[in-house]
């Protein structure tokens, strides 16, 4: 089953929580109403450390979790978000993280965090290289 960006092991956007809950319940039905072996989002954003994600924009994920989930995962990604639907905010599991009608300061944090790596990745790459950022 390829779920694209609605599942995947990462960061799983709640803008509408009603929405996101209802939009995680059709996979979970076809799947248990089918025979489905794995479960492939569009990408991989976390470690392979449990509750870990790689920032965004991470060009270098050496140590990526393997991107298959199963029919069980899915199931688990919506019992997890039933867990959290009236607690807005950042929740971390496993193999995925879920942004529940994130605040202004969550995206913040996100994209700044997002931004240092980027920052860190330039001057290593400058350090190796002897190459300036200009």
């Amino acid at each position: 089953m390829l779920t694209g960006y609605t599942v995947l092991p990462g960061r799983l956007y709640a803008f509408d929580f009603t929405a996101f809950r209802a939009t995680l319940a059709r996979p979970v039905d076809f799947a248990q109403a089918h025979a489905v072996a794995q479960v492939l989002g569009c990408r991989v954003e976390m470690t392979s450390r449990p509750g870990r994600e790689y920032p965004i924009g991470a060009t270098c994920q050496p140590d990526e979790r393997a991107l298959q989930l199963t029919a069980a995962d899915l199931a688990a990604i919506l019992d997890a978000a039933e867990a959290v639907a009236d607690r807005r905010g950042i929740h971390r599991f496993d193999d995925f993280v879920i942004y529940n009608e994130p605040r202004p300061i969550d995206q913040l944090r996100l994209l700044a965090r997002g931004e240092a790596h980027r920052l860190r990745s330039a001057l290593t790459r400058r350090r190796r290289t002897g190459v300036s950022l200009q």
